[in-house]
C-alpha cells in the first residue's frame, strides 16, 4: 500500500481515471480496483500506461499548447505526469491486485503512436528496480518530450484521433469510420485522378497548391475521387473536413479551428452550386482569394459540382438595360466567374454506354463476379434505372452480389 498521491495541477481533465487509480492504491480494496478497471474500460484503455500515453498525445487540456511555449507550463505538465508515473511504478504492468481481470483483457490494444509510447514507458519502468520520485521525473520528462514532439510535427490533441471530420456548425466532429474508397477501384479517370493527386502531393510537401473544383455529371466519380485522396494520403498527414454547402458562411471558423496545426486539411464541399441571388458565394470567394488568414497555409478547398459555372444563370437574371445600376454587369460577371477563382479545375466525363460497361467489367472482375450475361443485364439495369454512370455501375455490381439483379 502506498501513501495517497497528491492532486494534479493542470491535467485533471485529461487524466479522469487518476482519482480512482490513486484511491485503489491507497485502500488496496478490491472494490476500488474494480472501479479502476471500469473507468479504464469505459475510456477504451487496455491499462493505465496506455491511458497515460493516450492523455499525453491526445489530451485536450490547453496546458499542452502552453507547454510548447512557456517553460513554467512545461514544468507543471512534467510534474503532473511524474505524480502519475510515480504511482504506476509500483504496479508496472498496470494490472492491479490478483483476482480481478486486467483492463487489457476487456479493452482493445491500441495501435500507432499511443501503443509505441506506452510500450516505451512500460519498458523503461521495468528497468527501475525500486520506484522513486527521481525515476518518475525522468520518465515524465521523456513522456512530455515525446508527446510535445508528436503534437508539433504530426498532430495531437482530440483532433489527432481522426483523419476525417464533419463541420456541424460549431465544432469539427470526428468521423470514426470515414468512407475512403481506393482509387484503384476507379477506371477511366486516370488523368483526373493524377491531376488531383499531384495537387495534394504539392500541398503535403509545402509547395504551392491550389484550391480545386471537380465538375461533371452526377455519378461520374467526383466525390469518390475526393474521398479516395484521403485514403491515399492520410498516412502523410492529409485530413478531410466535410462542410455542407449550407454552412459556407462558417469557413472562417473552420479555418480558425485548424490554425497552427501541422496536418494539411482539405475542406470538402460536395454538390456546390448557387442559385441566382444567393449571397453564400461571398464566403467562398473570400477563402479562394486568400482573405481567410487564420490557418490558410494548412487548408485548401476541394469542391464538386454538376456545373462548370457554379452560379445558375437565366436570361431574366441579366441586368436590365434600363436599370440605373451602372455596375450591374460587373456584379453579374463576378458571380459567373466564381469557378475561375479555383486554381485547379478538373472535368469529369459523362459515362456513355461503352464506358459504363467498361466500369461494370472492371468492378465485376475486382469483386469476383463472373457471369456470362453480365453486359446485357448491366445495360438493362441502367436503362431501367439511373442511366449510364459510374455510380450506376457500382449499384449494379452490388445488386448482382446481393442476388437482386
Amino acid at each position: 500500500m502506498t501513501e495517497a498521491a497528491p492532486p494534479l495541477v493542470l491535467l485533471r481533465d485529461d487524466l479522469g481515471w487518476w482519482p480512482a487509480f490513486a484511491a485503489a492504491h491507497r485502500s488496496a480494496d478490491a472494490g476500488a480496483w474494480a472501479e479502476v478497471v471500469r473507468t479504464l474500460v469505459r475510456a477504451g484503455h487496455a491499462d493505465a500506461w496506455i491511458a497515460l500515453a493516450d492523455a499525453a498525445i491526445h489530451g485536450a487540456d490547453v496546458a499542452w499548447d502552453r507547454a510548447q511555449e512557456a517553460p513554467g507550463a512545461r514544468a507543471a505538465v512534467v510534474h503532473d505526469l511524474a505524480t502519475v508515473v510515480h504511482l504506476l511504478l509500483h504496479d508496472v504492468d498496470g494490472s492491479g491486485p490478483p483476482g480481478l481481470p486486467p483492463a487489457r483483457d476487456l479493452a482493445p490494444e491500441p495501435a500507432g503512436r499511443v501503443a509505441t509510447v506506452a510500450a516505451e514507458l512500460r519498458a523503461a519502468a521495468r528497468s527501475h528496480e525500486k520506484p522513486s520520485r527521481a525515476a518518475a521525473e525522468t520518465l515524465a520528462e521523456r513522456l512530455a518530450a515525446a508527446a510535445l514532439r508528436i503534437r508539433a510535427t504530426s498532430g495531437g490533441g482530440p483532433l489527432g484521433r481522426a483523419v476525417a471530420f464533419r463541420w456541424d456548425g460549431a465544432t469539427l466532429e470526428p468521423v470514426a469510420r470515414p468512407e475512403a474508397p481506393s482509387l484503384e477501384a476507379l477506371t477511366g479517370l486516370d488523368r483526373q485522378v493524377e491531376r488531383l493527386h499531384a495537387n495534394v502531393r504539392a500541398f503535403l510537401d509545402g509547395r504551392p497548391a491550389m484550391h480545386a473544383l471537380a465538375y461533371g455529371p452526377r455519378g461520374s466519380g467526383k466525390s469518390t475521387v475526393v474521398r479516395g485522396l484521403l485514403e491515399a494520403h492520410a498516412h502523410d498527414g492529409l485530413r478531410l473536413i466535410e462542410v455542407p454547402a449550407a454552412r459556407l458562411g462558417d469557413l472562417p471558423r473552420v479555418a480558425e479551428a485548424v490554425r497552427g496545426r501541422p496536418e494539411r486539411f482539405l475542406v470538402f464541399v460536395d454538390d456546390l452550386a448557387f442559385e441566382a441571388g444567393d449571397a453564400r458565394y461571398q464566403a467562398l470567394k473570400s477563402l479562394l482569394e486568400g482573405s481567410v488568414a487564420a490557418g490558410r497555409a494548412s487548408l485548401r478547398l476541394i469542391a464538386t459540382s454538376n456545373r462548370r459555372h457554379l452560379v445558375q444563370e437565366r436570361l431574366r437574371d441579366r441586368p436590365d438595360p434600363l436599370d440605373d445600376d451602372v455596375h450591374a454587369w460587373d456584379t453579374h460577371h463576378e458571380r459567373l466567374a466564381l469557378a475561375d477563382r479555383f486554381g485547379l479545375v478538373v472535368q469529369f466525363p459523362s459515362a456513355d454506354r461503352r464506358r459504363y460497361l467498361e466500369i461494370v467489367r472492371h468492378l465485376a472482375d475486382r469483386d469476383g463476379v463472373d457471369e456470362a450475361d453480365l453486359p446485357e443485364r448491366a445495360d438493362r439495369f441502367a436503362r431501367h434505372g439511373n442511366g449510364y454512370s459510374g455510380r450506376t455501375a457500382r449499384q449494379f455490381v452490388d445488386a448482382v452480389r446481393a442476388g437482386l439483379a
